[in-house]
C-alpha cells in the first residue's frame, strides 16, 4: 500500500462529507419555496493515466429550464385571467341579478312601460311625474355605468404603474444576480443558490409580464419580452410608464400614455413602445382593460345611450339631452383633413346623458312632446303613444311611398286628365224597379201611379239634367215612360226597368254634346235600383209625374252632385283628412295640400317625380290612406294611381345602431350586429359583457389548472425527494465508511512497516 492509496482514501474522505453537507441542505430545505435539489458533481483524478483520487466541482441544480419556461410562461397566462377576472366581477356586480331588476336594460323597459301606462291615462298627473322620475332614474343609470368604466380605467393605469415599478426592481434584481453568476463561474465557485434565487425573480416578474429568455454561455439568462425585446441581462432595459388622468374621450396612444421599454421615449431615442404588443400577464391584462374592453363597452354605452334620446326624439320628445340641452347630431365618422376620421359626436354622452331640463320644469310637455310648433290637442295621447310603440319599438315611421311619376309637364294637362281621375255623380234609386216592372212596362205595373183620376192620357215622364248651371249643362230632358215603351216594348221575359235603362242608354245620353254623350250611364245594380253615373251633376225633375210617380220609381228629386276623387289620410289617431283631386290640379296642388294636413310632411322626388309622404316633421309614428269610393277610368283606386301600389304605406326602421367606427379613436367595434329596438340592444350588451365575465372565469380555471400541473413536473424533477435523498446518504455513508476503513488499514500497515524497523 502506497502514499497514493492515502491520497486515494483521503480524496473519497473528502468527497463523501461534502456529498453530506449537500445532502443535509436538501433535506433542510425539502420544504422551501423556489430552492432545487443540488448536486455535487465529482470526477476522477488521475496522473500520467493514473487514478490517484476523487474530487469535488462546483455544486450543481438539477432544474429542466425548458419545463421552467413553460411554467413561468403559465404563470403569466394566469396572472391575465386572474386580472381581468378582477375588473370583469366589478362590470357583473354593476349590472346586480336579473331578478334585482337594477340593470340599464330593466331601467329601459320600465320607461317603456311608464309610458305604455301614461297612454291610457294621458291626463294623469302622477303618472306624468312618475314617468319623469324613470327616466331621471335610467339617465343616472347611464351615468353611473359610464363613471364606473371610467374609473376602472384610471384604476387600471394606478396598478399599472405600481407593476411596473415592480417589474423594474425584479429586472434590477436579476441583472445583480447575473453579474453574480458570471463572477462565481468565471472562478468556478458554485453559483446554484444565485440560480435559484434569480428563479424566484423570473417567477415574480412572469406574474407582471410574460417572458422568453435564453442562457448564455457566461451564465447570465437574458430576460426578453414574449416577443424577444431584452429586459435584462447583467444590465437593465427599464420599463416607462407615466400615465395621466382618464376621461371617456381619452385614447391610447393619443391622450392615454403608453407602456415603453428602454426608458422615456422623449429622452432615450431607442426605448420601444410595447402597448399594443399584448405583453402579457398583469401588465398585459391591465393594458388590454384599459385599451380594448373598457373603450369597448363605454362605446357600446354611449351607443345605446345616443339612440335612446335620438328615437324618443323621432317621435317629437326630447326627453334626454346634454348639459346645453341638445341631443348629439347622429353624423358618420367624417374625414378631417389632412388627419384621420373625425369621431362620431356623441362620445361620452352617456357620462352627461340628463332629462331634459324643460321637461323637468313641465311634466306635461311627456304628453304633449317637445316639438316647436306640433298641434297635439288637449289631453291628446297620441306623442305617447308614438313614444311607446314606434320609440321603443323597431319602426321609426310609416310613409307612402310612390313609384309613379306624377308631374304635369304642362297645362292643360292635369292629374284628372293624365291619370283618368274624374268627378263622379251616381245618381241611385232606393226602390227595387225590376222585380216591381217584371214583364210589363214601368208605366203599367202593378199599382202604378201615373193614371189621374180624371183618365188617360198617362201622367207619366220626369226630367234628368246633367252639370246644371256648369258648362255643359243640358237643360231638363224630358224622359216619357210612355216613349220608352215604344222604343223598347216589354217581353215577358224582362222588365220595364230594363227598358228604362235601354232606352236612356241609347235614345237620350248618346245624344248629348260632347264630352257627356261618353260619361253619362244608366244602370240597374244587384237590387234592381236604377243608377245613372256621370262625371258632372246629375238632377231629377218631378215632370208630369209629381213626387207620387218618382216615389214609385225610386227616384228623388234633386241634385247628385259629382264628387272629386279622393282618398284620406290619417295620421295616427288624429281625425282623417280627405285629399281629393280637384279638376285643374297638378302636382304642385297636391303637395299643397298634403303638406296643409297637421302632421304631414310630403315631397315630390325631383329626379322621378315619384310623391312620398309621412308623419311630421319633427316625429315619426304611423299613417294611415284610404280610397274614397271613386275609382279611375282604368278602374283603379285614387292612391293606386298616384302613387303605383296598392299597398304604399311602408314601415321604415330606425337609424341602425353603429357598429363600426366607434369610441375616440375609432377602433371599437360594437359586437352587437342586427339589433333593432332599444330593449333588445341593452339586453344583448349585458349577456355580451356577463358572457365575457363567465368566460373569464372559465378560462381563469383552466390556465390555473395547466400552471399547476406544469407546478406539480417542475416540483418533481428539479425539487427535493426525501426517499431519493435518503437513499443517496446510504450509498455515501456507505462510501465515508470506506474510506474511513481504508485510511486505517493503511495506517496499520505503515504501524507495521516502522515496527519493523
Amino acid at each position: 500500500m502506497s502514499i497514493s492509496g492515502l491520497d486515494s482514501a483521503l480524496s473519497g474522505l473528502k468527497i463523501a462529507q461534502q456529498q453530506l453537507s449537500v445532502i443535509s441542505n436538501n433535506v433542510a430545505n425539502v420544504s422551501t419555496p423556489g430552492y432545487s435539489r443540488k448536486v455535487l458533481p465529482q470526477q476522477t483524478v488521475a496522473i500520467d493515466g493514473v487514478t490517484v483520487g476523487v474530487k469535488g466541482n462546483a455544486v450543481v441544480r438539477n432544474v429542466d429550464m425548458y419545463l421552467a419556461r413553460d411554467y413561468w410562461t403559465q404563470v403569466s397566462a394566469v396572472t391575465y385571467q386572474e386580472t381581468t377576472a378582477t375588473y370583469m366581477n366589478q362590470i357583473q356586480q354593476f349590472h346586480g341579478a336579473p331578478d334585482a331588476e337594477t340593470s340599464i336594460s330593466a331601467k329601459i323597459t320600465a320607461l317603456q312601460n311608464a309610458f305604455l301606462g301614461l297612454v291610457n291615462q294621458p291626463d294623469s298627473e302622477v303618472g306624468m311625474q312618475a314617468a319623469v322620475s324613470t327616466a331621471q332614474s335610467t339617465a343616472q343609470k347611464f351615468n353611473d355605468y359610464s363613471n364606473l368604466m371610467t374609473q376602472m380605467r384610471n384604476d387600471t393605469q394606478r396598478e399599472l404603474s405600481a407593476a411596473v415599478s415592480e417589474t423594474n426592481t425584479l429586472l434590477k434584481q436579476i441583472s445583480t444576480l447575473n453579474r453574480e453568476i458570471k463572477i462565481n463561474m468565471a472562478q468556478g465557485r458554485t453559483v446554484a443558490q444565485q440560480q435559484d434565487q434569480r428563479d424566484a425573480a423570473i417567477e415574480e416578474l412572469s406574474n407582471l409580464i410574460e417572458i422568453s429568455f435564453f442562457t448564455r454561455g457566461d451564465g447570465v439568462l437574458v430576460v426578453q419580452t414574449n416577443e424577444g425585446l431584452q429586459l435584462a441581462d447583467d444590465t437593465v432595459n427599464e420599463v416607462y410608464f407615466n400615465p395621466s388622468q382618464l376621461n371617456p374621450q381619452s385614447y391610447y396612444p393619443a391622450s392615454a400614455s403608453g407602456l415603453y421599454v428602454g426608458g422615456n421615449p422623449a429622452e432615450v431615442k431607442v426605448s420601444f413602445d410595447i402597448t399594443e404588443r399584448e405583453p402579457g400577464g398583469k401588465i398585459g391584462a391591465l393594458l388590454a382593460m384599459r385599451d380594448e374592453t373598457l373603450p369597448a363597452y363605454q362605446a357600446q354605452l354611449d351607443e345605446l345611450a345616443h339612440k335612446t334620446a335620438l328615437r324618443l326624439s323621432e317621435q317629437g320628445l326630447n326627453l334626454f339631452t346634454d348639459n346645453f340641452g341638445n341631443i348629439p347630431a347622429n353624423t358618420d365618422p367624417v374625414p378631417n383633413p389632412p388627419g384621420p376620421l373625425t369621431p362620431v359626436p356623441y362620445v361620452g354622452f352617456s357620462a352627461i346623458m340628463q332629462v331634459n331640463p324643460a321637461i323637468l320644469n313641465d311634466n306635461s310637455l311627456i304628453r304633449s312632446g317637445t316639438v316647436v310648433g306640433s298641434a297635439v290637442q288637449e289631453g291628446s295621447n297620441e306623442v305617447l303613444r308614438r313614444v311607446a310603440e314606434f320609440g321603443f319599438g323597431d319602426i321609426s315611421y310609416q310613409e307612402a311611398q310612390g313609384s309613379v311619376d306624377i308631374r304635369v309637364a304642362a297645362l292643360p294637362d292635369t292629374l284628372q286628365n293624365i291619370f283618368g281621375l274624374n268627378p263622379q255623380a251616381q245618381m241611385r234609386g232606393d226602390v227595387n224597379i225590376q222585380n216591381l216592372s217584371l214583364g210589363v212596362p214601368l208605366n203599367a205595373a202593378p199599382d202604378h201611379p201615373f193614371l189621374p183620376i180624371s183618365g188617360p192620357p198617362l201622367l207619366d215622364d220626369f226630367t234628368i239634367r246633367i252639370d246644371e248651371g256648369g258648362a255643359n249643362d243640358t237643360g231638363d230632358i224630358t224622359i216619357d215612360l210612355t216613349a220608352v215603351d215604344v222604343a223598347f216594348p216589354t217581353p215577358p221575359a224582362t222588365s220595364g226597368a230594363q227598358a228604362l235603362v235601354d232606352y236612356l242608354n241609347t235614345n237620350v245620353f248618346p245624344t248629348l254634346a260632347p264630352p257627356l254623350d261618353t260619361t253619362v250611364t244608366a244602370s240597374m245594380n244587384q237590387f234592381g235600383q236604377l243608377m245613372i253615373n256621370a262625371q258632372h251633376d246629375v238632377g231629377i225633375g218631378v215632370g208630369n209625374m209629381g213626387e207620387d210617380g218618382l216615389d214609385y220609381l225610386g227616384l228623388t228629386a234633386g241634385t247628385t252632385e259629382a264628387v272629386d276623387p279622393y282618398f284620406t289620410v290619417q295620421v295616427g289617431q288624429d281625425d282623417p283628412v280627405r285629399v281629393s283631386i280637384s279638376p285643374g290640379d297638378t302636382e304642385i296642388d297636391l303637395l299643397t295640400k298634403l303638406n296643409n294636413i297637421p302632421g304631414v310632411q310630403a315631397s315630390i322626388d325631383p329626379l322621378t317625380g315619384f310623391l312620398s309622404f309621412r308623419p311630421g316633421p319633427g316625429f315619426g309614428g304611423d299613417i294611415r290612406i284610404v280610397d274614397g269610393p271613386i275609382s279611375s277610368a282604368g278602374g283603379n283606386t285614387p292612391s293606386l294611381e298616384l302613387l303605383g301600389s296598392a299597398s304604399p304605406v311602408v314601415s321604415v326602421a330606425h337609424v341602425p345602431f353603429r357598429e363600426n367606427l366607434l369610441g375616440p379613436g375609432l377602433r371599437v367595434n360594437s359586437e352587437l350586429p342586427g339589433t333593432l329596438t332599444l330593449e333588445e340592444y341593452s339586453q344583448r350588451m349585458i349577456s355580451n359583457q356577463v358572457a365575457a365575465v363567465n368566460a373569464t372565469s372559465a378560462r381563469q380555471a383552466d390556465e390555473a389548472s395547466l400552471r399547476d400541473l406544469l407546478s406539480t413536473q417542475l416540483l418533481n424533477e428539479s425539487g427535493v425527494n426525501l426517499d431519493e435523498e435518503l437513499s443517496h446518504l446510504i450509498v455515501v455513508q456507505s462510501a465515508f465508511a470506506a474510506s474511513a476503513k481504508t485510511i486505517t488499514a493503511i495506517d496499520e500497515m505503515f504501524q507495521q512497516l516502522l515496527n519493523a524497523f
